[in-house]
């Protein structure tokens, strides 16, 4: 994956920096994050001194919107942001770039960020005509990536109603407690944390919550 991304770089010659990043535990990037990057060292040694994810609005924004966007469009002229992109630049970064939301099948979430300090008008053309391609070449390093994180097989496809007990569970919730708040009878709960256990192939009820939450498979009811 590191050489993966230097490569994609070296390709494209308006393209400054490539970074792809995968969150670990369902959606949430700050948990122990997969991160393969072009970044100089001294950017993501002073992007973690500085607490930068709390006010990276590219990050934040990549991991919560579901369709490609350019970084100006989240220049906002807060003091914070604003100070952000300045010190990125001043640590060897690009002044623009692309990000492109990726998922798969199973929910397992990731961002592909192509950085450039081209103007914004010749980067907007640009990205927009290689928009297919770079689309293409994201979701081929997250499959690469999920495979290296999680392993060759794909996560089971948990139902809503294993997704929903598993919840409860997370939460300390006892079967007697989850069949009161469910409406379901305790052989019923008890049947759903099962199917759930053994599709996770979790030896524990313990082992499946942990999995499921770093799958992202933990469901809120509705």
């Amino acid at each position: 994956m590191n050489r993966a991304v230097r490569l994609v770089r070296d390709h494209f010659a308006m393209v400054l920096h490539v970074t792809y990043v995968a969150a670990r535990y369902g959606a949430d990037p700050q948990k122990d994050p997969y991160v393969r990057t072009t970044y100089p060292p001294t950017w993501l040694v002073r992007y973690l001194f500085k607490q930068y994810w709390r006010v990276d609005p590219v990050g934040r924004e990549g991991f919560s919107r579901t369709t490609p966007f350019m970084w100006h469009e989240l220049f906002d002229g807060t003091p914070e942001v604003d100070e952000f992109f300045a010190d990125a630049q001043r640590h060897g970064l690009g002044r623009t770039g692309l990000l492109i939301p990726l998922t798969n099948r199973a929910n397992q979430r990731g961002i592909l960020s192509l950085n450039s300090d081209e103007a914004d008008d010749v980067w907007e053309d640009f990205a927009f005509d290689a928009l297919p391609v770079f689309l293409e070449i994201g979701q081929i390093l997250h499959t690469r990536a999920t495979t290296e994180i999680f392993g060759e097989a794909p996560p089971a496809r948990l139902s809503p109603r294993e997704k929903e007990m598993l919840h409860w569970i997370s939460l300390g919730k006892e079967v007697p407690d989850i069949a009161i708040i469910t409406s379901l009878s305790e052989h019923t709960v008890r049947t759903y944390l099962k199917s759930a256990r053994m599709k996770l192939d979790a030896s524990t009820m313990a082992q499946a919550v942990v999995k499921a939450e770093r799958l992202g498979l933990l469901a809120e009811p509705r």
